[in-house]
């Protein structure tokens, strides 16, 4: 009888249920913007109570099953206000949402992970969501914030597969070329290092086409960048906080169903600007042809060539085009989330593959996510974030590619570098081609990296709470250089830079662990004053082991082993690095319109020694909301006046205050020992201090349609710690000391504005602009100035950076032209003055002065971007553009062009010309001189002509104004109706077209002068030419959730 009752009540139970199940209804309807009936996409429609809900379409439309009754709604959309419907028997619930006019109450993550109301900050941060980061595809973190972001300069230092960027927050910090002016990067809490070259071993890579480490996050997993600019915002990192900070924080389990999204995007690239050269002059010099010459176009005309040489074509190949392929991306995302009330969780796993421009050039990309929510109960909840990233791939030495192609002769094609046996085939032992190069000398590297956070928070009162997070980023990175050498085969060509065959093999391993420790109390002083404080620890502890061995001239052609090798060198490096710090924070709110924080931490380093080594830094800030004081006209939405300053305190390099020594192989025993190392280290060197100052203004008028954010910052920073040269009579080759300060001001300015919201119709705006300016004001006592950076040109022509008092940095030093002055003490001795003119020689030819001169600047006068967006319906359209504007380059490309007769302006070589400019009296020059070598029409003798004797030694030519604007990308999405998608298991699909680098407007010659010669760990960005190019992509996505 009781298996009869069961049996009766589980079919009653299943019948209830599933009549139940019947009695939903489709709920269906659209919601708009109740400021202009505007269709709002994306609005969040749920069940109050449970996990169901959807989302809007593009048009505003949604359709939901619900149980009839008293069944709840909830429409919810950032930036306005959440409405709550009952649905009672309605089958159509039309709504119209309101302007939220608290948007104050954003929510930011800021110092060690800590969410705060934005309102409540008395200094500058600017946020970019994940929607806004991964719009251009950019494969780059990095590379995705360009010109989204005042006061934020971004440099890719080219287009190689996995290339490096650099980022810069408010200019530079410190002046030492060795010192790191980047931010800190901080991802979901832990310390995530962006060194593009780790360890101090010979690395024997060539850095400049390595990834920075940074470059290791999947933009894909990112919900939200925050940055945080001033020293105010930062203070709470100490002195890792010095140059800025990246608050990352990835996307996290949501409650609910299991919900997963696949991407897939393909795209292409090919190189976005080529130098322009000459095809009018062919292999040769003095005019005359031969086949086989060093120098690749000072020979006669293409024309005059073929009378001699009937083998020889018919058109010059323009091998700087020919040389570079398209290449290739390939990017797949997928991810799942789900969980419940107690646990969620999110997984990811993406894999990116890029073909390079440079032949034989790669690099390959897989990362794996795992990130964890659980709560234990309302007062115990923990949370965990697990990344495994392994990365590398092929690379070339894009400066040696470019200078190889300087060397080649447009009279041959360089894509015949192969003779039909496989062997190497050039026309001359002499010029290497570049393409063989990139086939043969190989680079490889392979990192494999896992960064972990796990972080802890008690809440055993309401009002006191602990939070304690700790955190690993490590791992190894193997470079691999090989080249194979000679074959043996009789009468071979043999290839410079691969010499004997060499196998080359680095190892690095890095280990950081953080550890957070932090306590915090809230309290109310009456009904108006709330106040908080927070007191913590932190520690900060890095292992570096590097280690190498070089094998040089191998035995067996191609035959990578060190065993292969005649001649081995070893190398090996270690560092390690402890930073303890304690902190504080107090926080008051005032009737929540005035807001005052204060901080104060203090650090002790092992880079430094006692006493020096342990430091105190402040900082208060205060944020004045005064339209929630003050009755202000209707069109002002909100006001806010914000000001801080801070102390922050910066330390050594690790061993900067011993004189420590390296190996030395060639003893004259023949032994191996040690000998001095390079730097002399200084036991007394003490902490940097930069004193910032910082105000602001933010606004916002009708209904948040138009905003502003405006901000001012001054900042001097003190006893600079330099690496200087000194007389080799001391043993050494650079002294570590503190030396000297340096100022940066300056200002930003965000706007923001949605001039069109109607119907199917919205218009976005967003324009951020910004301008640094920085003085050295002085140097330690003895020291006039510091050569800070320096790169060749032909016939002294070497460009200098220098740190001079009194002028700013990122001055370009070189030899100039002779300026005439009627009297000497009028000429600066130290900087040119263009607008002087050039004197000219009894020879007839300009005059090139001795001694370098302050020639330009490669700080930009400004930077800015303006993104617009516009939708309409199911489409979306998001246009960039940015603009960086005074800024000068060192084109070392075309000082090589100058001097092999590439250059297109070199074509007059054959022409006879009087040079504008003064005799040394005073008096015009009117003596005509031809350019061309040899012996003229006039019958004198002109050796190696003009752009060999004068043109290729004068810096001042090189030196060019690389100020550019460009389109940055543009992306069109199409978002499929939900009409379509009704019936399948797919939540949504949308397929966008992107284009980055479409477009540049720039007067510089050379390629992309937003490239550098230098790594993106580097502070030195006033070389280029020599360079991985840039590159135009187009890119094809498709985005499905489910």
């Amino acid at each position: 009888m009781k298996q009869k009752l069961r049996i009766f009540l589980g079919v009653i139970g299943l019948f209830c249920s599933s009549l139940a199940v019947a009695q939903q209804i489709e709920v269906s309807g659209r919601v708009t913007s109740d400021g202009d009936g505007g269709a709002l996409p994306g609005v969040n429609v749920s069940v109050k109570g449970t996990t169901t809900g959807t989302l809007t379409d593009a048009d505003g439309r949604y359709n939901l099953r619900v149980t009839p009754g008293n069944t709840v709604m909830v429409f919810s959309y950032i930036g306005f206000e959440t409405q709550e419907i009952t649905v009672e028997n309605r089958r159509s619930i039309n709504i119209s949402l309101k302007t939220d006019t608290k948007m104050l109450n954003e929510v930011v993550v800021t110092a060690l992970g800590i969410s705060r109301e934005k309102k409540a900050l008395g200094y500058a941060s600017q946020s970019v969501n994940s929607d806004e980061l991964v719009q251009n595809r950019q494969t780059n973190m990095v590379n995705a914030l360009q010109g989204k972001v005042a006061g934020v300069t971004i440099s890719s230092t080219g287009g190689a597969p996995g290339q490096g960027a650099r980022i810069l927050i408010r200019g530079i910090n410190s002046i030492d070329a060795t010192r790191d002016n980047q931010p800190l990067f901080v991802v979901d809490g832990v310390l995530f290092d962006n060194s593009t070259s780790t360890g101090t071993t010979n690395s024997g890579a060539e850095f400049r086409g390595m990834s920075n480490r940074a470059a290791d996050i999947n933009p894909d997993d990112i919900e939200t960048v925050n940055i945080l600019k001033g020293g105010a915002a930062t203070a709470l990192y100490g002195l890792r906080g010095a140059n800025g900070v990246v608050v990352i924080t990835t996307k996290s389990g949501k409650t609910g169903a299991l919900r997963g999204n696949f991407s897939s995007t393909f795209g292409i690239d090919n190189v976005n600007k080529f130098p322009e050269v000459q095809d009018k002059y062919t292999i040769g010099y003095s005019g005359v042809y031969n086949p086989q010459d060093f120098f690749p176009s000072w020979g006669p005309t293409v024309a005059e060539a073929i009378k001699i040489d009937p083998t020889h074509p018919q058109k010059l190949y323009n091998h700087f085009k020919d040389a570079y392929n398209t290449g290739k991306q390939y990017q797949n995302n997928l991810s799942f989330s789900g969980g419940n009330e107690k646990i969620n969780f999110l997984s990811s796993i993406g894999h990116l593959k890029q073909e390079g421009v440079i032949p034989f050039t790669d690099f390959e990309k897989l990362s794996v996510r795992l990130n964890t929510n659980v709560k234990f109960s309302d007062r115990f909840t923990t949370n965990a974030n697990l990344n495994f990233i392994n990365s590398g791939g092929d690379r070339y030495n894009a400066d040696r590619y470019n200078e190889s192609l300087s060397y080649w002769s447009p009279r041959y094609d360089v894509r015949d570098y192969l003779n039909a046996d496989g062997s190497y085939k050039a026309y001359s032992p002499d010029n290497g081609n570049p393409i063989y190069g990139a086939m043969t000398n190989k680079l490889r590297d392979n990192v494999n990296r896992m960064v972990g956070g796990l972080n802890f928070v008690y809440t055993p009162l309401k009002w006191l709470s602990f939070n304690y997070r700790v955190g690993l980023d490590t791992y190894s990175e193997d470079r691999k250089r090989t080249a194979p050498g000679p074959t043996g085969r009789a009468g071979e060509l043999t290839f410079e830079d691969n010499e004997l065959g060499f196998v080359y093999q680095y190892h690095t391993n890095f280990r950081a662990i953080t550890s957070t420790f932090a306590a915090s109390a809230t309290t109310k002083f009456g009904e108006s004053l709330n106040a908080t404080l927070r007191l913590g620890y932190d520690l900060y502890d890095r292992r570096i082991r590097s280690f190498g061995a070089e094998g040089n001239e191998l035995t067996v052609y191609n035959y990578f082993d060190l065993r292969n090798a005649k001649t081995i060198t070893p190398s090996q490096s270690a560092e390690d690095y402890r930073l303890m710090g304690i902190f504080g924070e107090l926080t008051f709110d005032y009737k929540d319109f005035l807001f005052l924080t204060l901080t104060g931490r203090n650090d002790v380093t092992s880079s430094l020694l006692a006493p020096n080594n342990s430091f105190f830094y402040p900082s208060a800030s205060l944020g004045y909301v005064f339209s929630n004081q003050l009755k202000l006209p209707a069109f002002i939405t909100m006001g806010k006046l914000r000001a801080s300053y801070a102390k922050i305190g910066k330390d050594a390099a690790p061993y900067s205050t011993v004189s420590g020594y390296a190996s030395y192989l060639n003893l004259p025993s023949g032994s191996t020992g040690f000998t001095r190392g390079a730097l002399l280290g200084d036991p007394n060197l003490r902490p940097e201090f930069t004193d910032t100052y910082e105000g602001g203004l933010e606004m916002s008028f009708l209904n948040n349609r138009l905003g502003v954010d405006l901000t001012y910052y001054h900042s001097i920073s003190k006893d600079q710690i330099i690496q200087v040269d000194v007389t080799s009579s001391t043993g050494y080759v650079k002294a570590a000391i503190n030396s000297g300060s340096m100022r940066n001001k300056g200002i930003e300015l965000i706007l923001r504005g949605t001039p069109v919201r109607k119907g199917k119709l919205s218009w976005d705006v967003n324009l951020n602009f910004s301008a640094n300016r920085n003085k050295i004001l002085s140097l330690r006592n003895g020291l006039t100035e510091i050569n800070y950076a320096s790169q060749f040109g032909y016939s002294s022509s070497t460009v200098t950076m220098k740190l001079i008092p009194g002028y700013a940095y990122g001055n370009l030093y070189g030899r100039t032209y002779k300026r005439y002055y009627a009297n000497a003490v009028d000429e600066n001795p130290t900087v040119l003055d263009k607008d002087r003119p050039v004197v000219i020689g009894a020879n007839g030819f300009p005059v090139i002065s001795t001694a370098q001169k302050l020639i330009a600047n490669s700080q930009p006068k400004w930077i800015g971007g303006i993104t617009n967006t516009v939708r309409y319906g199911n489409f979306s359209l998001a246009v960039l553009f940015d603009a960086r504007v005074g800024q000068y380059r060192y084109n070392q490309l075309d000082n090589f062009f100058a001097a092999f007769g590439i250059a297109k302006y070199t074509e007059d070589r054959n022409d006879t010309k009087v040079f504008d400019g003064v005799l040394a009296d005073g008096t015009r020059n009117t003596k005509p001189v031809w350019l061309g070598q040899g012996k003229g029409p006039d019958g004198v003798d002109y050796t190696n002509g003009f752009y060999r004797n004068v043109y290729r030694g004068v810096s001042e030519n090189f030196i060019e104004d690389a100020s550019w604007v460009r389109l940055r990308s543009a992306s069109l999405s199409y978002n499929l109706p939900s009409s379509i998608l009704k019936n399948t298991f797919l939540k949504s699909v949308r397929l966008s077209a992107t284009g980055n680098n479409l477009a540049l407007w720039t007067g510089y010659s050379g390629y992309d002068p937003e490239t550098s010669s230098t790594n993106s760990g580097s502070n030195v960005d006033g070389f280029t030419g020599f360079t991985y190019p840039a590159l135009r992509s187009l890119l094809f996505t498709l985005n499905v959730g489910f």
